[in-house]
């Protein structure tokens, strides 16, 4: 199955603001926050990040736990999800200063 998603990274920004770190931590893994915290454009890292949980989730076929769905990067800088022990390889986040947006196979 496919899924796809795309986020406006202002939204991202506002529930940062609004929310504080409560919204990091109910939303993204420690390691997806930190990987983040780490760019210079961080508001464009978390909103791929999200957009991808979220085209996976459409692609599984239901609602699932935020952090139970980690997005991790490889070696070449190529995203990859992992579900219940398992790896997705085919996962494309790409993102610009308005959107981000995320195509995810499962």
């Amino acid at each position: 199955m496919l899924g796809i998603d795309i986020v406006e990274v202002a939204r991202i920004e506002r529930l940062r603001e609004v929310y504080g770190d409560a919204f990091l931590r109910k939303v993204f893994t420690a390691q997806e926050a930190a990987y983040a915290e780490g760019k210079k454009r961080w508001a464009e890292s978390l909103a791929g990040r999200f957009a991808a949980k979220e085209a996976f989730m459409k692609a599984w076929g239901r609602r699932l736990p935020w952090k139970g769905i980690e997005v991790r990067s490889g070696e070449k800088g190529n995203p990859f999800v992992v579900f219940q022990g398992t790896r997705y390889d085919e996962v494309s986040i790409s993102h610009e200063r308005t959107f981000a947006v995320a195509v995810v196979r499962v």
